[in-house]
């Protein structure tokens, strides 16, 4: 009998501390992995007054201490349990236990609420330092959250360094405004536009230019950070940043040059990951193409009665060309010095290539357009020769796709010139 109930009063003793011990083990596993995470500054380990916390996937570290580190000043209000941070004209205010944050009087909504551990009030990093100016990026592998005040990236002209990440972007071509919205983020003026805008949400933003002039009184205006600006600009460049805002030379002119913009951008809004999903999504769209057996011969004529030129393969039209399955009539053709992506109309060039299929990207009405040139094709012999003309096989691509470069529905543009080599004769 008495060894029964000691028996049993061993085992209620090991139900009871088993649940203890585990709750134990746990807490002390959880604060090995917060204490484990570090935070740098350029390199340099942050000195927090407390061991940072990673709760769903947000790192929270002492208010004080990043905010000192980065420059700034906290001011902490113990009846509202809000904390209020500023630096350069910035100020974030966040309160325990709320997931809605303010930067500079704008709301903004956490993933985690701030929270108060061992009389401490600790905050999200990533917000305070992206509001601050600072890019951030975690490594699972080393348990570090890195900080950075500048950020080099490298750009169709080379490298380029940010001083800060911006946040009143103005972009001057209408490619570059989408990129910049479908990764999250927005600009404060964009390049003049000649149909609809794209995306519906930068309609309102003030037009301030394109890649061949700006506007500079409007430009001044907007007080931007940082301008995206095309190659041919550059001679602008000391202008520009007369104006407090740093220029970013960069262009794209090919579907991987696209795809490497997108990336490009993901890096300077702290976005990669969304960058990698666009990018993927664009691949998944033309992966499936079926592509002529035979590439059709194809001359791709660009802008306007009196001022058309043709297409060269190293032009976005050239390229989606090459990637849709056609060949390129204007290969060999000489390229003009101002638009080396681009050769001089040559009636004699294009008679010697006698193209298959006539492409025409124009910014006019394209029934006119299309008219004008089957006039000209049946009152000119030269014209009449072309296997194109015989066969009819000339097309007006669409506007919205072909008239500037369209950076993200570059897929839609290929699979666009794809369907109509496939009806090539």
């Amino acid at each position: 009998m008495f060894r029964n109930v000691l028996t049993h009063g061993i085992l209620a003793a090991a139900v009871l501390l088993a649940p203890a011990s585990a709750v134990f083990n746990h807490a002390a596993s959880a604060a090995t992995a917060a204490s484990s995470i570090r935070v740098t500054l350029d390199g340099m380990a942050v000195a927090l007054n407390g061991s940072p916390q990673a709760v769903n996937g947000t790192t929270l570290v002492p208010y004080g201490s990043i905010v000192t580190a980065l420059g700034g000043k906290a001011d902490w209000n113990a009846s509202t349990k809000t904390v209020t941070a500023t630096y350069a004209g910035t100020k974030v205010k966040l309160t325990v236990g709320s997931k809605t944050a303010y930067v500079n009087d704008v709301r903004t909504e956490l993933d985690t609420a701030p929270r108060s551990v061992s009389g401490r009030t600790l905050v999200p990093v990533r917000l305070i330092s992206e509001a601050f100016g600072k890019w951030v990026t975690y490594s699972k592998t080393t348990s570090t959250v890195a900080i950075k005040s500048t950020l080099t990236v490298t750009t169709s002209t080379g490298a380029f360094t940010l001083k800060q990440k911006p946040k009143r972007i103005v972009t001057l071509s209408s490619s570059d405004t989408e990129i910049i919205y479908a990764l999250g983020g927005s600009v404060v003026g964009r390049s003049t536009s000649l149909g609809p805008v794209i995306p519906a949400a930068a309609a309102s933003v003030p037009e301030v230019g394109s890649a061949h002039s700006i506007q500079f009184e409007k430009l001044a205006s907007l007080k931007p950070d940082l301008v995206i600006a095309n190659p041919s600009l550059k001679t602008q460049q000391a202008t520009i940043e007369s104006l407090g805002a740093q220029v970013m030379f960069h262009s794209h002119n090919s579907y991987s040059d696209i795809q490497a913009s997108i990336r490009l951008y993901g890096e300077i809004l702290g976005a990669s990951a969304k960058a990698e999903q666009l990018v993927s999504g664009m691949n998944a769209q033309i992966t499936g193409l079926s592509k002529p057996k035979e590439a059709p011969k194809t001359l791709i004529v660009y802008g306007a009665p009196g001022s058309f030129v043709v297409a060269l393969p190293t032009s976005y039209p050239g390229n989606f060309l090459e990637l849709a399955g056609g060949k390129n009539a204007a290969a060999s053709f000489p390229k003009m010095d101002k638009m080396p992506q681009y050769a001089e109309l040559s009636l004699e060039r294009i008679v010697g290539a006698n193209p298959d299929l006539i492409l025409l990207i124009t910014h006019g009405d394209a029934a006119e357009v299309k008219a004008s040139f089957k006039k000209q094709f049946e009152s000119n012999p030269a014209w009449k020769s072309l296997n194109a003309v015989k066969n009819d096989q000339f097309e007006v691509l669409p506007s919205d796709l072909f008239a500037a470069n369209p950076g993200l529905r570059a897929p839609q543009a290929i699979e666009t010139i794809n369907k109509l080599l496939l009806q090539v004769k």
